[in-house]
């Protein structure tokens, strides 16, 4: 796999890029001297490594330019063209608008404009980011890395200056050693199956202990052990029984003497209902009496007479006799209606008497049960039984989880001897497998470790080494130092422009062992030369050009202040098939994208 053009839909801003199978320069020039403090900065070298990143499927972050202006940047749509194993090409489309679709078209022949292409040109033509990813996969076909994806060595190939920190460990990878270390032992030659499998129990031992410790919350800090705390269940189950009992008894009890306060209440209420009703029965008794109290109606036909010749009026016999046969006639209803009154009062009588009787009955009734229960000591006692018997119940309960915790406990410490068992036994299997592995002199690692050497020998003048080995914990380390001649480690590394160094030189080791097999055949060097003795970067240039021969390609980039003088006293400078982009301080046209800073 390796790059092969890259390019956008806005030409003007974002040029063409064809990558030459070797070494590739991306220069940037100081053309005005008043900007040389700002020519390592904003031209785009960097970020050209971040747009291929972009296009080989990078999740979107912060750190890509247009994730942070998308202003300037929504229309923008990248096409990245690579070149297989087997000599085709697979040409990826990606926009800035819509980063989580991917389309993929293969094609035979190299430098290809896919910008206008319609959608029969396309293989598979905006699927999901996960799927796309996997469709790349599959189209690179990078077996030599199964079973990882093209992703895990893309994030070597393109290193930015915040990857060149350390050889093995990338940025995005700190703290999180199950993402690397399986993948760099497998790349040096080592069992990764052991080296993953040892995280794996570890994060099972781990959480078993939290398991454990959890449970110990359970005991409160109790010292008790498993059969002890089951002695005590047994004890105090049988407590709680007797008191249940005798509870029973002692509820039935007082259920029979009818005493609790829902029946008092009852009373009461029925008490109620009777005076209301007794209240009502007493105001109908007053009315009919005053009925029948009422006065008779008197009519004096004599008065009358009186009244009548007093007026000049005489009164006739015939209207004196229809007047006594009126009142005869009022007295006759007056008795029946008595009669009646007489039957209604005898029946409200009866019932008042009725009513008197089932209050009088039912006062006294509360009357008992009211003193009964202001017996305080007999109701004190069955309610300190209760208490008794909800604590012994709590304590049995917690008793019970205590139990259950020991079991737990137990349980889990079972597991965790097998796992820390199984633990010895791949850390014993691991350190066998480094040793068999460090002592075989043609396998991988022996032979990256004599890449690794032989280019950090042609780099500085001495050599490198990588070394493994477990650490106190059992878990597998890797480590990369310069040697002096004397072959003793030295502190070069711990220096930028040193570290940086190892690490391209690590990254192009593994690339020239691996050239026999299905693994990437790019490298991305950003700024490799900064901060180097001009002879060093003489011997650097010269090494990467023997790499590229051999099939390793290159990106290169390096601002033309870096650029060494060679051994007459003259300025370096690259084949000018080499350089394959020109940036310069001049304006927007000297940027990677043709605008203004950002």
């Amino acid at each position: 796999m390796r790059l092969s053009r890259l390019y956008s839909n806005r030409p003007a801003v974002f040029g063409p890029i064809s990558f030459r199978p070797g070494l590739n320069v991306v220069l940037g020039e100081t053309r005005v001297p008043e900007n040389r403090a700002l020519s390592n900065h904003n031209l785009g070298k960097t970020t050209l490594a971040r747009v291929v990143d972009f296009c080989l499927c990078r999740k979107s972050s912060a750190e890509f330019p247009p994730a942070k202006r998308p202003d300037l940047f929504k229309d923008f749509v990248f096409y990245l063209e690579v070149e297989r194993l087997d000599g085709r090409f697979v040409t990826i489309r990606r926009s800035v608008s819509s980063p989580s679709k991917l389309s993929f078209a293969t094609h035979d022949a190299r430098w290809q404009d896919f910008t206008d292409a319609g959608q029969s040109e396309w293989d598979h033509e905006n699927v999901g980011f996960d799927s796309g990813k996997q469709i790349l996969d599959g189209l690179l076909g990078l077996t030599a890395i199964k079973p990882w994806d093209f992703r895990i060595p893309v994030g070597y190939a393109l290193r930015t200056q915040n990857d060149f920190t350390d050889v093995f460990q990338l940025s995005k990878f700190r703290g999180k050693h199950r993402e690397w270390k399986p993948f760099i032992a497998h790349i040096l030659g080592f069992d990764s199956d052991l080296v993953d499998n040892g995280f794996a129990l570890i994060e099972r031992i781990e959480q078993l202990k939290a398991t454990i410790a959890t449970l110990r919350l359970e005991l409160g800090g109790a010292q008790v052990d498993l059969d002890q705390i089951r002695g005590l269940i047994e004890i105090k189950k049988k407590e709680v029984a007797a008191l249940e009992e005798a509870t029973t008894r002692f509820d039935f009890a007082l259920q029979d003497s009818s005493v609790n306060t829902h029946l008092v209440d009852e009373l009461d209420g029925t008490i109620a209902s009777l005076n209301n009703q007794r209240y009502s029965l007493s105001r109908s008794r007053r009315r009919i009496l005053d009925s029948l109290q009422a006065e008779q109606i008197q009519f004096r036909p004599e008065a009358a007479r009186k009244l009548f010749e007093e007026a000049g009026v005489v009164f006739p016999n015939q209207l004196v006799k229809q007047f006594d046969d009126l009142v005869r006639f009022n007295r006759e209803i007056s008795d029946e209606r008595i009669e009646y009154l007489k039957a209604e009062l005898e029946e409200v009588n009866g019932q008042l008497a009725e009513v008197g009787q089932q209050l009088e009955r039912l006062n006294q009734e509360r009357q008992a049960e009211l003193r009964f229960l202001g017996d305080l000591e007999t109701v004190a006692k069955y309610r300190e039984m209760n208490q008794r018997l909800v604590t012994m119940k709590n304590e049995l309960s917690s008793m019970e989880r205590q139990r259950d915790a020991l079991l737990g406990i137990r349980e889990r410490d079972k597991q965790l001897r097998v796992l820390n068992r199984e633990r010895d036994d791949q850390v014993e299997a691991l350190q066998a497998n480094i040793d068999s592995c460090g002592a075989n002199e043609t396998g991988r690692y022996c032979r990256i470790r004599e890449a690794l050497a032989e280019l950090c020998g042609q780099f500085l003048g001495h050599k490198a080494l990588v070394t493994t080995r477990l650490n106190k914990e059992g878990n597998i380390e890797f480590q990369a130092e310069y040697l002096d001649p004397s072959d003793h480690p030295t502190s070069e590394d711990e220096g930028k422009s040193y570290k940086q160094l190892l690490c391209a030189a690590f990254d192009l080791a593994v690339a020239k062992v691996l050239l026999n097999e299905d693994y990437i055949r790019f490298v991305f060097h950003d700024g490799l030369l900064e901060g180097l003795d001009d002879r060093i970067k003489l011997n650097v240039v010269s090494e990467l050009r023997n790499l590229a021969d051999l099939g390793i390609q290159q990106i290169l980039t390096v601002i033309d202040s870096d650029l060494p003088l060679d051994a007459h006293g003259d300025k370096f400078a690259f084949d000018g098939e080499e350089v394959v982009l020109t940036l310069h301080d001049e304006g927007p046209s000297g940027r990677l994208f043709r605008m203004e800073s950002w």
